[in-house]
């Protein structure tokens, strides 16, 4: 039976969500903006041999509007963005589209993987765990659940490089593809692709599964001890089946918000992550226009981040309504 939103229900969820995410993100940036400013330097000392004259300097500064006062700059820069105008990268001399369109694909890669490690591996132990609630397993899996999320994911990525990749040689070290890894097979590029991303997926899926599974184990818990559950197994159904396919069922709807939470967490570790795998993505990318005062493109990258937690945050809205009726019709 369909259910019936109040008027104005799920379009007036995604603009009020959406009208209040863009002033926080308005906010945001303007904020970072000011602290770019305030940040003691020149971005034209990063770009210029000390030997040029002043002369190119100022004609340096004069093409990225570097001369006009920081408030001109800002409303310049507020104007453009709304036109959805990006900017010129200062270090690359490219359009700032151009320069995130180059390294978003890496990111979104990463991401994914690590998204889907996070929720197998989650899931798994999760499961696990509630089904041998009090159980030397489940004391084992949430234990090394808390472990995992309590690390910090630098330290987690250089002992991960340093034991399979340097140690043990398992893993490259870094990159995205070996040295002439163009001259391969169709077939052989991706499974170098793939020996490449393993590490770098596995460092930050992990990360977050931890988590993750601990969340699974509770949510099981909770409604292992319910009525539907008993009537269940009075019907004679095993334990597994009641597990995987009525307990696990009703304890979806916080998890999926749990899921959409986890893209712009991702992709926040996502940062050291590749800049120590040296993955060509937005985080290194972030990295090094941060090193190199390189305000488009830093500003272009939050603004993206921003982006994401937003949708993030609606999708994780949209899938509690789709798996509870009872949010849609509250909606």
């Amino acid at each position: 039976m369909a259910v019936k939103l109040a008027p104005g229900g799920l379009a007036g969820l995604v603009a009020r969500r959406l009208g209040a995410a863009a002033l926080l993100l308005l906010l945001v940036l303007s904020l970072l903006f000011a602290l770019l400013q305030l940040a003691p330097g020149d971005p034209a000392d990063r770009l210029l041999d000390p030997r040029i004259g002043s002369q190119q300097r100022q004609a340096l500064r004069l093409a990225y509007g570097l001369d006009r006062p920081p408030h001109e700059q800002y409303l310049r820069w507020l104007a453009a963005m709304l036109r959805g105008d990006l900017g010129v990268s200062i270090g690359q001399s490219r359009p700032v589209a151009e320069v995130l369109g180059d390294h978003l694909g890496p990111t979104l890669l990463l991401a994914a993987a690590a998204l889907l490690v996070q929720n197998v591996t989650g899931l798994l132990l999760g499961v696990a765990a509630a089904r041998r609630a009090g159980r030397r397993t489940d004391h084992l899996i949430r234990t090394g659940s808390a472990l995992l999320y309590s690390l910090p994911t630098f330290w987690l990525a250089l002992i991960a490089l340093a034991v399979f990749s340097y140690h043990l040689g398992l893993f490259p070290p870094g990159h995205m593809r070996s040295v002439g890894a163009g001259e391969l097979s169709p077939a052989g590029r991706l499974l170098d692709l793939l020996h490449h991303l393993a590490l770098p997926a596995l460092v930050l899926g992990l990360a977050a599964g931890g988590a993750t599974a601990r969340f699974v184990r509770n949510g099981l818990l909770d409604n292992l001890g319910a009525d539907f559950v008993r009537t269940a197994r009075a019907k004679g159904l095993t334990r597994r089946r009641i597990v995987w396919l009525h307990a696990l069922r009703n304890a979806a709807t916080p998890l999926a918000q749990i899921i959409g939470l986890s893209l712009p967490f991702l992709l926040s570790g996502a940062l050291i992550v590749e800049v120590v795998f040296s993955w060509p993505g937005v985080g290194r990318l972030t990295y090094d226009s941060v090193m190199q005062r390189d305000y488009p493109v830093v500003l272009a990258t939050t603004a993206l981040s921003g982006l994401l937690v937003i949708v993030g945050s609606l999708l994780a809205d949209l899938l509690q309504m789709a798996l509870d009726p009872r949010l849609r019709d509250g909606a």
